[in-house]
């Protein structure tokens, strides 16, 4: 009697669990309500079972074979549509009558006590996710190993190259730097450098506006070609830091309309907002190749500075202007209006040239109300500096009466010579036409070279009154090196 139970159960529980398992739903509702019966007992009675034979039903390996068990007894539809082709031809033989009968299920006794039947929950499976090893990125050195196919990466290659200065399209002096970064820093890209892999970039100071850049150019409209019409070119220059201790202007182009009798009247050349005891003489004139600094130690600015003019004469400038702290290496002695560092040069009075680029009318002579400081780097081991005439030269001097004080082609010594207007080199005053101080030669006819023996910086100051003015001064000096290493 229990081995006929037993068998029964079997049979009700493999057709309960391929319904329950797979989704499988009746053709009628007889065969619900008897599949709902089995399913209510057979599942807990088969677990039990299962657990005394010590056997496992796999049901995955019987699936498809129970499924067209199903569909030949029962008349019942899958949801897999692969279980489905593999019995429609079998289902062509069945008989018409046969396909309505129920599954022949045996019954069996509900109130049969059925011992060691114990239900088992199914472990949960544990899903363990494994990830790719990482790869390793060498990010110190660059790989270039070649493959027979080309890879899109390998198309572009990083140049670098060293910031250095560089002369733009234009004629000014830049920094050689990517493109980008140029843009980026403000400036504008004036021509290649580094091999055609940089651009030379310059700042440019332009007329009406403000930066606190340390180095650009003032430049006028249209450069490098001259400017035709009347300018009021203003720019502001804040400082790039509380460190900036003075500021140079090198004018590289400078040609505006001379003087009239020493005095700027048509074009000027303006600064203002330095140190209050920094005091720049308003200038005019051809100018190209010299410099001025100024101190702005004590203010905390902005600087101002404008190009003035009241005709539509043409006119040309490119001015480098650059912000310098105590330590950079072109910072100057304080009071100092020009500066030189090399071991020779020359030291020219303002308005001197008498050539112009532009063909801009000329009145070569220095300028009125003149008081200012040139100074030289001393070198280490220089001992002396010689001073000798370069060019034409003339200072001149007039008494009360308006005569020369000294005759033409004359070079005048001290004051009695030099009241008013005069270079001072070695403590001692020095005019007229001739460069003569009378240590090396008596004749004042001729030129004579200066030398200056003396200890401590290296000085020439030049004055001027606002009466009259000469053509100006041009004088080569030269830094002797010591023969005695003693007396260095």
């Amino acid at each position: 009697m229990m081995y006929h139970i037993k068998h029964q159960m079997i049979v009700a529980s493999i057709i309960i669990l391929n319904i329950n398992a797979d989704y499988w739903y009746p053709a009628g509702d007889t065969q619900e309500r008897k599949l709902s019966q089995m399913q209510n007992y057979g599942l807990s009675i088969f677990s039990g079972l299962e657990h005394q034979d010590g056997r496992t039903l796999n049901r995955s390996k019987k699936k498809e074979q129970q499924n067209v068990t199903m569909l030949k007894n029962n008349n019942i539809k899958p949801d897999n549509p692969h279980t489905l082709n593999i019995a429609r031809d079998e289902k062509k033989a069945v008989n018409n009558s046969n396909l309505k009968k129920t599954p022949q299920v045996l019954s069996y006794d509900n109130t049969v006590n059925i011992i060691n039947v114990i239900k088992r929950k199914r472990p949960k499976k544990k899903i363990i996710t494994r990830c790719r090893e990482p790869v390793s990125r060498n990010t110190g050195s660059i790989n270039f190993k070649h493959t027979s196919k080309p890879r899109f990466l390998e198309v572009f290659q990083v140049v670098e190259f060293d910031h250095v200065t560089c002369v733009s399209s234009s004629g000014l002096e830049g920094t050689c730097l990517h493109e980008y970064d140029c843009e980026v820093s403000g400036g504008s890209t004036m021509g290649t450098c580094a091999d055609g892999y940089g651009t030379c970039c310059v700042t440019l100071f332009s007329c009406d506006g403000q930066s606190s850049e340390p180095v650009g150019w003032f430049t006028n409209p249209g450069f490098p070609s001259a400017s035709s019409e009347r300018l009021s070119c203003m720019f502001t220059l804040d400082k790039a830091s509380t460190d900036v201790k003075q500021i140079r202007f090198d004018f590289v182009t400078f040609e505006l309309l001379g003087p009239t009798s020493g005095t700027c009247q048509e074009d000027q050349f303006i600064i203002s907002g330095q140190n209050k005891n920094s005091i720049v003489p308003i200038l005019c004139g051809i100018n190209s190749g010299q410099h001025v600094y100024i101190e702005v130690g004590d203010t905390d600015g902005p600087i101002v500075f404008s190009i003035q003019t009241i005709s539509t004469d043409s006119r040309l400038f490119s001015i480098k202007v650059s912000q310098l702290t105590g330590s950079d290496e072109l910072a100057a002695p304080t009071g100092c209006l020009q500066y030189h560092t090399n071991l020779e040069g020359h030291l020219e009075s303002f308005n001197f040239k008498d050539t112009s680029e532009i063909g801009i009318a000329r009145f070569p002579s220095y300028l009125n109300n003149l008081n200012y400081a040139m100074c030289i780097h001393r070198a280490e081991d220089a001992c002396s500096i010689t001073y000798v005439n370069d060019d034409y030269m003339q200072i001149v001097n007039y008494d009360l009466d308006g005569l020369p004080v000294i005759p033409k082609g004359q070079a005048g010594v001290e004051i009695f010579n030099c009241p008013s207007d005069w270079l001072l080199i070695s403590a001692t005053r020095l005019c007229g036409d001739r460069l003569n101080d009378g240590s090396v030669i008596q004749d004042f006819s001729l030129d004579a070279p200066v030398i200056d023996t003396n200890a401590g910086p290296l000085v020439v100051w030049f004055r001027s009154d606002e009466g009259y003015v000469g053509r100006g001064f041009k004088i080569l000096y030269k830094q002797n090196i010591c023969n005695n290493p003693a007396s260095k």
